[in-house]
């Protein structure tokens, strides 16, 4: 199959919502290989889009947690065992969006010395660092919110265990599960950007992909019509003799 057709068929695949498909996929990316290479970008999208998902079923459940603080003067027992779980799993499900990410950047590191003239508008790998670092930022930003101490907080796992250790009074608690509640949301935006530019990029690669396949046949039509045998004769018609009457 051509490469502009893949490329079509991968990109209707991507772009239409239904076929995300929300299992967990875990952020593993194989090494460059060309028969694999849509197969693994894909399946990081759908990774992507399972990490949009619990992530706001997490915010869902943090949400309710805070409404049952609204009437109570804390969470206590199992109550505040299972907000402490659910912002556990935050920490998890943003470790595994930061390995999407990293693995992304190194994906196109790979490309790009794969395929020296690939030469995109955008640096990818670049993009994903800012990516990074702008989820960091979000996080650092709703701990502030929640008038939280950030001093010596370096990761988001950090953030998230502060959160859990800060719940010692019920003010603490509310002010947890504000910032986690507020990390949730963010962390939700910060996917689906992530998933816009692993898009793009996919975008881009595919184009030139398509390029290179368009001009490899070029090179082949080129080399079999300069090596097809022409018969010298091909054309000739011999002219009708005149005798002399």
């Amino acid at each position: 199959m051509k490469m502009h057709k893949i490329t079509a068929i991968a990109l209707g695949i991507t772009l239409a919502t239904g076929a995300l498909c929300t299992a967990p996929v875990h952020a593993q990316w194989a090494v460059y290989d060309a028969a694999n290479w849509w197969e693994n970008l894909i399946t990081q999208l759908r990774a992507v889009q399972s990490n949009i998902n619990e992530v706001q079923q997490i915010r869902n459940q943090i949400q309710q947690y805070q409404t049952m603080l609204k009437n109570t003067d804390g969470l206590t027992g199992g109550s505040w065992d299972q907000a402490n779980d659910a912002m556990g799993r935050l920490a998890d499900v943003m470790q595994e969006g930061q390995g999407i990410s990293i693995a992304a950047g190194n994906y196109d590191s790979a490309f790009r010395a794969r395929f020296p003239g690939y030469k995109p508008q955008e640096n990818y790998s670049e993009s994903y660092k800012k990516w990074n670092q702008t989820s960091r930022d979000s996080v650092l930003g709703a701990l502030k919110v929640a008038n939280m101490q950030t001093d010596g907080i370096q990761t988001e796992q950090q953030a998230i265990s502060a959160l859990r250790s800060a719940a010692s009074s019920s003010g603490g608690q509310k002010a947890a599960l504000d910032a986690g509640n507020q990390i949730a949301l963010a962390q939700v935006n910060q996917m689906q950007q992530l998933r816009e530019l692993m898009v793009a990029q996919m975008q881009a690669q595919g184009t030139y992909m398509a390029a290179q396949d368009q001009a490899a046949a070029a090179r082949s039509t080129s080399i079999r019509e300069a090596s097809r045998y022409i018969d010298p004769r091909e054309g000739w018609q011999p002219k009708p003799l005149e005798l002399n009457k």
